[in-house]
């Protein structure tokens, strides 16, 4: 019911009510029911804390009497309205007296029945309340509170469409009465009526002019107009919504005057940020990033106390509900363009972080949206002001949360220190406001992350998961954390509950898959892509495709990817003179009409034009033109003999507007176990690489110009290696001679001085030890940042920076991003590619990178500035960077120096010797590790991590135990859940007799896993991503691999076959034997292959040629590897050195290098 039963202001205290109040002769009088209506009005309001039931059942029942007795003496007349016409001067001054009595008799007995009504809807009597309500209206048809509480009594017996017409017909003739539209606005969205309820709201503010509400109203107008925009958000109009808030804030603000007329979002914002941004100037000293504390009070700065728009309401509880309607409306106009700019200011972009999840359903704003809001294409700059605002006039949690949230997206441009950060502030003062906050809880917990310091961020999403047991974000970011911690297990069941509590949250369903992936639970799998075979929901196998979460993920991502090429739609257009100056400077060209901008302008008209891939365009246009004013630089010094300052060699900027893109959801390393397209990984690396240059150009450190070149080369050329990895980790097992070796290049045409860069501490093993005593110079930057990194490389002078990490943990892409050398290698660390304009080039050879996945041998894709160009669907090249090609295996392998039985290779032995002795160790290495075997029995083994293994080629091995009953599969426990889920897996498909001949033994440390690598018949790779440093590994103990090479375009894929190649010093029989081309003809031939057994035939032959031959073969040959790379950095820095201005792509360039 209304709140308010009476048109009143006032009634008169209560008197005492007496059973005898109606004499049974005398005639009712108006005073005495103004005493009934007091009382009533008293008891009414003191129901239910201190009038009873049955107390106000009587009350209601003398009402009923009295107004009762009052009709029966004719006390009640129609009302009449007149059209506002003065009474005649003929009419008599009695007549006037007796019409104004008896008005006032009907006055009272109307409000009596309004009063009842209300008692009536209380009690629960609906009938009656619709009944008393009827009562008034046939006396006063546009009697508007009646209206209002009939209507409410017929919306509870569900009477909607009755309830509908009397609202509407109380709003029409009274659209300031606020309960009316309030409850009309309900009914309507309760039906899903969002348009109908907005226009319903449109119409209240149409005809209650704002500069004539009354001061009391304010408060209730407001809230109108801020319901209207928050709906017209939920609807995505943003211009709408946008509109309405700034009426609001124009009435707040004092900008509303005599001519008001609903103003723009762009006026009044404009008005708002400019006065708020002059304020913080001269009372912050210009500082936008404000503490809390400071924030709270920047209403003082900017109005010099209260909001101006309130000054004259009087009544404290008015001037509160104004104050947390502004602030809600600054809140939500806030996240308006905070959402816009997460998202790309491209709608439907994704936005998926620890932080928040995107919005997908076209409720995010867009650039053309936002130029109507605010004018232009805003910042995250023009934002905090709005928040600001907001949390001075109502302190919340939530207005906290998403400042934290807005800081953390600039925590890598803001000038402090990770762990002083103002987000961390704003979290910790939002819990201080609300400490069940679970967004608070959750988002401290991803940026507690972002430092390193990850038991504390678990713990932080506990803390939210138990706030709220069903959040799914931050079941998710703990699923990732406790995953991280190498809680795998506990990982899936939080997976499990954040898409249980959001089917639709493709971030948790992508993180669940991949940790089902890693320990080899595929139930529900289904099968995609090149797949032969899947499980479906029962774990079944299934030879037919079947849907299941791996299609998903597919799913998930090409809508990502589809989504992402809206990032930055519009920038071009809003930024493009600026965006031109940027170029024209970085180039250095004559001016706007310099004939050799032209490539450049057909770049940025077509990425324009295209409304595909805008952001990215831009962002890889302007690293194309620093990479320019570097060599511009090197060439006037070193070439031409100009000597110019450095101001003369820019830093083209990215426009301030063009937000962070969003990564997707799956991590480049993952598309290695996924069965991907070309385009499918080609675009997951790009996007990723996108997000690290947009990161990086942010920072506040780079200076203006771009970074000086270093001198030319003169006795060496300083390469720098910057890895992770230098510890005991596969990298250094592989590379760890090749940084002493540089050493012997020395006086030769291609000396290398190599400068290697730790980014994690010491593990103190033999491995790190090693490269730090081998190498030049070896410098620990662990605990350095990334501005100290940069500028320690270029105050090193170095020519080549070589990537040895790429998209695996513990990468600082950023580094490379921000350019301190004029060239850039990735290898080793990554078998894909990084997709960036900031990475130059790719260690390769013609097995793991066919040409036809190589993107600048397309013919298409030349004579261009841009790698990518117009190349957003195609789906054949996978490979971004110009490709170093090498004569053998790109892959290095130290194994020659370093194995743990590499001194006895070196001791001078015949053939026939070194073979039988070879035997003899391995027959006693076999009988240690497996005594129960019988003899003739063939060992199969894979020695992978098992999320390399997916059901179709685990299928495979399973047939091929049951076509081999004289052989084991060996297998790790790598995890050891994966081995319980293989197994399970194995005797619900093949049976326990094929079952039990897969056999899981723990890992084994490095220098034991080489040696008992000599212990299986055969190795049998993983097709979907091979073995890598195992494959070495297996090779050099003269195990046999056969392998198969799925993909052209995934190199992680062909790694194994171009070891097994590279293995071979007798030509191609082996090759041939060894790599199948499908997967059919890998189970035929591992059935050929094990036909004589181990002991004798194929097997032992192709053994012996691997093991006799691993002195000669190449790919252990680290001196030869090493002398190779040694040319192919010269030869990059030459063609550099002669080709570096040059920017467009010839017709007919081959723009690869050959060794």
């Amino acid at each position: 019911m209304a709140s308010s039963t009476t048109r009143n202001a006032r009634l008169r205290p209560p008197s005492p009510l007496s059973p005898h109040l109606i004499p049974a002769d005398n005639a009712p009088t108006t005073s005495s029911l103004q005493q009934l209506l007091a009382h009533a009005h008293d008891r009414y309001a003191a129901h239910p804390h201190s009038t009873s039931r049955e107390e106000l059942w009587r009350v209601l029942t003398r009402l009923d009497e009295w107004t009762t007795k009052m009709v029966e003496y004719g006390y009640v007349q129609p009302v009449v309205h007149s059209s506002g016409a003065t009474q005649s001067h003929q009419h008599h001054h009695h007549q006037q007296q007796q019409q104004q009595q008896q008005q006032k008799r009907t006055s009272s007995i109307l409000e009596a029945w309004l009063l009842g009504g209300c008692i009536a809807y209380s009690l629960g009597d609906m009938n009656r309340a619709i009944e008393w309500n009827y009562r008034i209206l046939r006396v006063d048809p546009n009697y508007v509170e009646s209206m209002s509480n009939l209507a409410a009594a017929l919306r509870a017996l569900r009477r909607n469409s009755e309830a509908e017409v009397w609202w509407t017909r109380a709003v029409r003739l009274r659209p300031t009465y606020w309960d009316a539209a309030d409850h009309l606005f309900s009914l309507l969205c309760a039906q899903h009526r969002y348009a109908d309820a907005a226009n319903v709201l449109a119409y209240v503010e149409q005809h209650a002019v704002p500069t004539a509400v009354p001061a009391a109203d304010l408060a209730r107008y407001l809230a109108i107009i801020h319901a209207k925009g928050t709906l017209l958000y939920a609807l995505g109009n943003h211009v709408a919504a946008a509109d309405a808030f700034a009426r609001v804030l124009a009435l707040a603000a004092g900008y509303a005057d005599a001519d008001y007329d609903s103003p723009d979002s762009k006026i009044t914002l404009a008005r708002l940020m400019q006065r708020a941004k002059t304020a913080l100037a001269s009372k912050r000293g210009g500082r936008l990033l404000l503490t809390p504390q400071e924030a709270q009070a920047c209403l003082s700065d900017v109005f010099d106390g209260d909001l101006p728009g309130v000054r004259s309401v009087a009544d404290a509880q008015h001037r509160q509900s104004i104050a947390q309607t502004t602030a809600n409306t600054l809140l939500t106009l806030a996240k308006i363009l905070q959402d816009a700019i997460a998202a790309g200011v491209a709608g439907g972009g994704d936005n998926t972080n620890a932080n928040q999840q995107a919005s997908t359903d076209g409720k995010t704003a867009n650039a053309s949206t936002l130029v109507q809001i605010i004018g232009r294409i805003p910042t995250a700059f023009d934002v905090l002001p709005l928040y600001y605002l907001s949390l001075a006039l109502h302190p919340s949690p939530s207005t906290a949360n998403n400042i934290g949230i807005l800081l953390a997206s600039l925590a890598p441009a803001l000038p402090m220190p990770a762990e002083h950060s103002l987000a961390l502030e704003y979290y910790r003062y939002g819990l201080s406001l609300d400490s069940r906050h679970p967004h608070l809880y959750t988002n401290l917990g991803s940026l507690l992350k972002d430092q390193g310091r990850l038991a504390h961020a678990v713990a932080m999403y506990e803390r939210a998961v138990a706030c709220d047991p069903n959040f799914d974000i931050a079941l998710a970011n703990l699923a990732n954390a406790v995953k991280d911690q190498g809680r795998v297990a506990e990982a899936i069941g939080y997976y499990r509950r954040a898409v249980a509590a959001n089917p639709g949250f493709d971030e948790a369903a992508c993180g669940l898959s991949n940790a089902l992936n890693s320990v080899c639970d595929w139930t529900g799998r289904g099968s995609c892509g090149v797949e032969l075979r899947g499980v479906d929901a029962d774990g079944n196998v299934c030879l037919n495709r079947t849907d299941g979460w791996m299609a998903r993920i597919l799913s998930i991502i090409d809508t990502q990817l589809s989504t992402a090429l809206a990032w930055g739609r519009g920038i071009i257009g809003t930024e493009y003179a600026k965006i031109v100056q940027e170029i024209v400077l970085a180039c250095g060209y004559a001016g706007m009409d310099d004939a050799r901008l032209t490539p450049w302008l057909a770049e940025l008209v077509g990425a324009q034009q295209s409304g595909q891939d805008e952001g990215a365009k831009l962002v890889e246009l302007i690293e194309v033109a620093a990479r320019r004013a570097r060599w511009r630089w090197y060439n006037d010094l070193y070439g031409t003999g100009h000597v110019a300052d450095k101001s003369n060699y820019h830093r083209p900027h990215l426009p301030e507007s063009l937000p962070l893109p969003a990564a997707p959801t799956v991590l480049p390393f993952h598309t290695f176990t996924i069965p991907f397209t070309a385009l499918q990984v080609r675009e997951i690396c790009r996007r990723t690489a996108l997000r690290v240059s947009v990161t990086s150009a942010r920072y506040h450190w780079l200076p203006k110009n771009v970074y000086p070149p270093p001198p030319p080369p003169n006795a060496y050329l300083k390469v720098g290696y910057i890895s992770s990895d230098f510890n005991n980790h596969p990298l250094s097992h592989l590379m760890q001679s090749v940084f002493g070796l540089h050493r012997q290049s020395a006086g030769t045409s291609h000396a290398v001085y190599g400068i290697c860069y730790a980014t994690t501490p010491s593990d103190g093993t033999s491995y790190r030890q090693k490269v730090e005593m081998d190498a030049h110079e070896f410098v620990d930057v662990s605990g350095w940042s990334t501005q100290a990194v940069v500028e320690r490389i270029v105050r090193d002078g170095i020519h080549v920076l070589v990537n040895l990490n790429g998209f695996t943990r513990g990468a600082r892409n950023e580094i490379f991003a921000c350019r301190p050398a004029p060239l850039s290698i990735a290898f080793m660390g990554f078998a894909g590619s990084l997709g960036a304009e900031w990475s130059d080039y790719i260690l390769a050879d013609r097995i793991t990178m066919p040409p036809s996945a190589v993107r600048h041998q397309r013919p298409e894709n030349r004579d261009r500035i841009l790698r990518h160009h117009n190349c957003v669907n195609q789906d054949s090249w996978a490979y971004f960077e110009d490709v170093v090609f090498c004569k053998n295996s790109f892959f290095c392998c130290d194994h020659r120096q370093s194995a743990p039985d590499a001194e006895a290779e070196a001791i001078p032995a015949d053939d026939e010797t070194r073979w039988k002795t070879e035997l003899q160790r391995r027959d006693a290495m076999r009988a240690d590790l497996f005594p129960n075997l019988a003899p003739g029995t063939i060992i199969l083994a894979n020695f992978n991590q098992l999320y390399k293994i997916d059901p179709s080629i685990f299928v495979t091995w399973l047939r091929i135990l049951a076509r081999v009953p004289n052989a084991i599969l060996w297998l790790l426990k790598f995890p050891d859940l994966g081995s319980s889920h293989l197994q399970s897996f194995a005797e619900r498909w093949a049976g326990p007799e094929v079952a039990c001949r897969v056999i899981f033994t723990e890992v084994a440390g490095k220098d034991t896993h080489l040696l008992r690598s000599r212990v299986p018949d055969l190795f049998l790779d993983t097709p979907e991503c091979n073995a890598h440093t195992t494959a070495t590994d297996v090779i050099w103990a003269g195990t046999p691999i056969l392998t198969f090479p799925r993909y052209d375009h995934k190199m992680c894929s062909r790694i194994a076959a171009s070891v097994v190649v590279s293995a071979s010093t007798t030509g191609a029989a082996l090759p041939r034997r060894l790599i199948a081309s499908s997967e059919a003809e890998y189970e035929e031939r591992a059935v050929e292959l094990c036909a004589a057994g181990g002991a004798a035939g194929e097997l032992l032959r192709l053994r012996k040629e691997l093991f006799l031959g691993r002195s000669e073969a190449a790919i252990f040959d680290t001196s030869r590897w090493t002398r190779d790379i040694e040319k192919a950095y010269w030869m990059m820095w030459d063609r550099w050195v002669r080709r570096g201005g040059t920017v467009t792509i010839g017709e007919d360039e081959d723009r690869n290098l050959y060794l």
